[in-house]
């Protein structure tokens, strides 16, 4: 009995817009996001080694962009800032989450994807090794929305049933795997 009279105190006294002791509500403002010291920034690019997991946007970490080999001189594992805040403005027009089905990838696991017969470039470096280039799909999936969204941000958009590759090489291109 006693706990329910204290209960209705405390409801009259602290709770509701006539609280009898208003407590006065300052906005703080949020502190600055800082980069994690386990990520650095060089030349337009987050650097991290390879089974560092740390944020690198609101909604994107390394996990997602490093590598996805097994391949034990894979170390150090980049991604431009650029295109990170080119895949937030499409996760936030988009309104849903997105999966990176591949990111940065290192010299030897391009080759060998090349070599497995992997619908690849042939160029001497794939955006993926430059660290310029996502596959990335809609958390729900394709969609007829998800290709107009992405072209608002890339201009280089390679088209497949399963995902979009973007990366920034500039002019528009698109091909279909």
């Amino acid at each position: 009995m006693m706990k329910q009279i204290v209960d209705i105190i405390t409801k009259l006294l602290f709770s509701g817009k006539d609280r009898a002791f208003p407590v006065p509500v300052a906005k703080v403002p949020a502190a600055p996001k800082k980069a994690s010291p386990l990520v650095s920034e060089k030349d337009g690019y987050f650097v991290w080694d390879k089974g560092v997991v740390a944020p690198l946007s609101p909604h994107f970490s390394t996990r997602e962009m490093t590598c996805r080999c097994k391949i034990n001189t894979c170390k150090e594992q980049r991604i431009s800032k650029d295109l990170i805040a080119r895949l937030e403005k499409v996760r936030q027009d988009l309104g849903e989450p997105m999966i990176t089905t591949s990111a940065f990838r290192c010299t030897e696991y391009q080759a060998q994807l090349r070599a497995s017969g992997v619908n690849t470039v042939v160029a001497k470096k794939s955006t993926h090794e430059l660290g310029n280039a996502v596959d990335v799909v809609p958390k729900s999936g394709m969609s007829d929305k998800f290709e107009p969204i992405c072209a608002k941000y890339f201009e280089s958009i390679g088209l497949s049933t399963k995902f979009l590759h973007l990366d920034l090489r500039p002019g528009f291109k698109r091909w279909k795997y």
